[in-house]
């Protein structure tokens, strides 16, 4: 991302160290900035579309020679381009990186979009020059936006150094130009009538020609609503030492159906994103892929071996829970898990909380959209049990860094939203998420999300004619902030 031919990053590292440039520097006159009132976080602005990303080799060569010049320029390439791709999630109904336009149909991509960028070095300033080249499947062009930044590093002088005043870093100059230049792109893409049209023309043009057999499920995905927490409306800083381990299984190998689960821990994912959490550092796990032996892999060693003291964790998991009808301890059940053989198969909430609680990490958040009543919704029960385990242990957090918010008592059952695709506690959680739980002072904590969705959770299952009472446990440390605008 920050170079053409020669980087500008070696001679910044040594910019504070001088002291004879002079003591004025010209400044450009302040001007209104033309993006201020626009407002990006109203939802996907292409919803219709599943967006290809195709790097080109400008793209790839920008990219290479800012992984090497961090260490000059103190800033976080990998950061920036995690905020590039949020900015394209945000307004698409899903993103992919191919290589090239064969693998677009492929892919199941309704538009491509080919990415070339330059970044070069203008005396004292950094420059970026992006162009965004947006294609149909087939390779037809159907517009370009074209976006261009600058940075300036401000020269020291000597009085300004002696006297300790606060000056911008190369890093806060590169990120506040690639986020100056993140802002124009999505401007451009919002105004292209060409875009909108081309949504428009998909979303009513009638489906290919499927074979019969998959009729049903054709049917049963275009019935899958969309939901307003779906995407974030918000876009944190970037948190290069936070870590996520998303888990949602809505079709398990023998058992039935936990549903939404899978959509729940989708939008979960988009959420820790938004939060700032680097995708290196998130590790989503769905369907067969969250087995017993990957649960293992990421909580015991995973986790183990990354997370560091200043790091703030994230878990969730959306599905079956199950209780040991005997000692009535909890137990997640992993898609291969058998409630006959929970010891062997399933992972207990006592060793979560065990496993996470011995992270060195500053703070842990877990969130749990389960059961463990054995009596349905999202949970089981071994074959031959009776239908109501009422005491069920489901533990707490012995780390005094571990907040817990768990989707329902030990004894009720969970319950799901059709109307918007989700379980109950998981959209409100998001929905809180989204800003609703905001405090006056701008911070959603965990108390204050929890203390936002239970009554609304509650009053939702009492319209299904249920009891659903979400459990909030905070750890001795103190309430963490999950976010703050």
């Amino acid at each position: 991302m920050i170079a053409r031919s020669t980087l500008i990053l070696p001679c910044l590292a040594g910019l504070c160290a001088c002291v004879s440039f002079p003591s004025v520097v010209p400044r450009q006159p302040v001007r209104e900035d033309p993006y201020s009132k626009l407002d990006f976080r109203a939802g996907p602005a292409f919803p219709e579309l599943a967006l290809a990303l195709v790097l080109s080799e400008n793209t790839k060569n920008s990219i290479k020679f800012a992984r090497q010049g961090e260490a000059w320029g103190g800033f976080d390439a990998d950061a920036i381009m995690e905020q590039d791709i949020a900015m394209y999630r945000r307004n698409f109904k899903s993103v992919v990186k191919i290589d090239g336009m064969a693998q677009a149909k492929p892919a199941g991509a309704d538009l491509v979009a080919l990415v070339d960028r330059f970044a070069e070095s203008k005396g004292m300033a950094i420059a970026f020059d992006v162009t965004l080249s947006f294609f149909d499947p087939d390779g037809r062009e159907l517009d370009k936006v074209n976006a261009k930044s600058e940075g300036r590093f401000a020269k020291p002088s000597v009085g300004s150094l002696l006297s300790g005043a606060a000056m911008r870093n190369p890093a806060q100059v590169i990120h506040a130009a690639a986020e100056e230049l993140r802002r124009k792109l999505e401007a451009g893409m919002l105004a292209s009538s060409a875009l909108k049209q081309y949504a428009a023309a998909r979303a009513a043009a009638p489906s290919a020609a499927k074979p019969a057999a998959q009729a049903p499920q054709i049917q049963a995905a275009a019935r899958a609503p969309l939901s307003d927490v779906d995407k974030p409306r918000y876009l944190g800083k970037p948190r290069a030492d936070d870590f996520a381990f998303v888990v949602g299984i809505e079709k398990y190998a023998s058992l039935p159906e936990a549903a939404f689960a899978e959509r729940d821990a989708q939008a979960v994912q988009e959420h820790m994103l938004a939060l700032g959490v680097p995708r290196r550092n998130l590790v989503y796990l769905a369907g067969p892929q969250a087995g017993y032996s990957a649960f293992n892999k990421y909580l015991e060693s995973w986790l183990q071996k990354n997370v560091k003291p200043q790091s703030r964790v994230f878990f969730y998991f959306s599905g079956h829970g199950a209780p040991d009808p005997a000692t009535g301890e909890a137990y997640l059940v992993p898609w291969d898990g058998d409630p006959s053989f929970l010891k062997e198969t399933a992972y207990p909430l006592s060793r979560l909380y065990e496993k996470l609680g011995a992270l060195r990490a500053r703070e842990v958040v877990v969130a749990l959209d389960a059961c463990f009543s054995g009596a349905g919704g999202r949970s089981v029960l071994a074959k031959g049990a009776r239908p109501l385990v009422t005491n069920v242990d489901a533990g707490r957090p012995g780390s005094g860094r571990v907040a817990l918010l768990s989707a329902a008592s030990g004894a009720e059952i969970t319950s799901t939203l059709e109307e918007q695709g989700h379980g109950i506690f998981t959209y409100y959680l998001l929905r809180g998420l989204n800003g609703e739980a905001r405090s006056a002072s701008g911070e959603i904590t965990a108390k204050g999300l929890f203390d936002y969705l239970k009554p609304l959770v509650q009053d939702e299952a009492r319209r299904q004619n249920r009891e659903q009472n979400p459990s909030l446990q905070l750890p001795s440390a103190g309430d963490p902030v999950l976010r703050k605008d």
